[in-house]
């Protein structure tokens, strides 16, 4: 394996990263892998420390409801193997979904071109089995992950009959990006580029300092900044395509709310995704909540964590090594 593959398996490997996504470029077929963990059974969302994440203020289960009532768009921040913020996630969506009839369930989890299998599955044209088989879905947050993580949102969405949004580029796409550059994507027929968008310029404030921080964390000043920032267009892309897939469904006249599940470094501090949101729908009224994990308690936000997002939740890091 070259030293590039094995930076990118090391950096999807790392919880503080999940949201990069990396594995992509390896050619995988299978979604984020993780490290095998042995998980206790997640926390009672309601219970966890939740926190204003300008004002630092300790705030409620309940505060958070009535945030996310009051908003268009509200985007989770995960690591993808922590069942803690995959708590968050069900329990918010099931809340929401009770009282609003026109929200909709949108995931970085599902490629735009696997959008005529969501709406098969949704129509119960397709089993679930066939249906995670068909996207590559299995493994996404570890070994059997999407049926514990994944699926019980999905459940839970079309139980409502709410539109489920398949909202990130196809990793052939993501990859090309990073091998060939945005002019190669560009080029393609109308038809492709409908599965993909690229953002008009990258990203060369904190967000990109971040991004390369962690890639010289695993490999040190050996790594090439052309192979940083080739790295990034493909974060990018996919940044640019889960943004536009977002505001696109804010566009439906039979949806008013989108909530969305994503790798929280797409999302934290003003990450990739938000601010382009933010471009492409300066008016959406947006929530971004951020689950991170912490093996201790937290009675208070920790200063790390102040702009993180608009929330921050604390979930248990409760998990063994197998």
């Amino acid at each position: 394996m070259d030293p590039m593959n094995q930076l990118l398996i090391r950096i999807t490997n790392s919880p503080t990263v999940a949201g990069v996504l990396l594995v992509i470029w390896l050619g995988l077929t299978t979604g984020c892998t993780t490290s095998q963990k042995t998980p206790s059974p997640p926390p009672d969302p309601r219970s966890l420390p939740i926190f204003d994440g300008t004002t630092e203020a300790r705030i409620s289960w309940s505060d958070l409801v009535d945030r996310a009532n009051a908003v268009e768009v509200i985007v989770i921040g995960e690591e993808h193997d922590d069942p803690g913020a995959h708590a968050v996630q069900l329990e918010l969506l099931k809340t929401i979904l009770t009282t609003d009839s026109a929200a909709a369930l949108s995931l970085e989890m599902l490629e735009r071109d696997e959008q005529v299998l969501v709406d098969a599955w949704l129509a119960g044209s397709i089993e679930t089995d066939d249906f995670v088989e068909q996207t590559g879905s299995r493994n996404w947050g570890g070994e059997e992950g999407w049926y514990r993580f994944y699926q019980p949102a999905l459940d839970a969405a079309r139980s409502s009959d709410a539109p489920i949004i398949a909202a990130n580029a196809p990793r052939r796409y993501v990859s090309r990006a990073r091998k060939e550059g945005y002019g190669v994507l560009q080029s393609l027929p109308e038809a492709e580029r409908d599965w993909f968008d690229i953002p008009p310029a990258l990203d060369d404030g904190p967000y990109y300092d971040r991004f390369a921080e962690t890639m010289r964390g695993f490999r040190g000043d050996e790594i090439e900044e052309d192979a940083i920032i080739a790295t990034f267009r493909s974060q990018q892309v996919w940044d640019a395509t889960m943004a536009r897939s977002v505001t696109m469904a804010m566009q439906d006249p039979e949806i008013d709310r989108v909530i969305h599940f994503i790798g929280r470094f797409h999302s934290d501090l003003e990450g990739g995704t938000i601010g382009e949101i933010r471009r492409l729908r300066p008016e959406t009224d947006l929530l971004v909540i951020s689950c991170v994990r912490r093996s201790d308690a937290m009675n208070a936000l920790d200063p790390e964590d102040i702009g993180r997002g608009d929330v921050v939740v604390y979930t248990p890091d409760s998990t063994s090594a197998d």
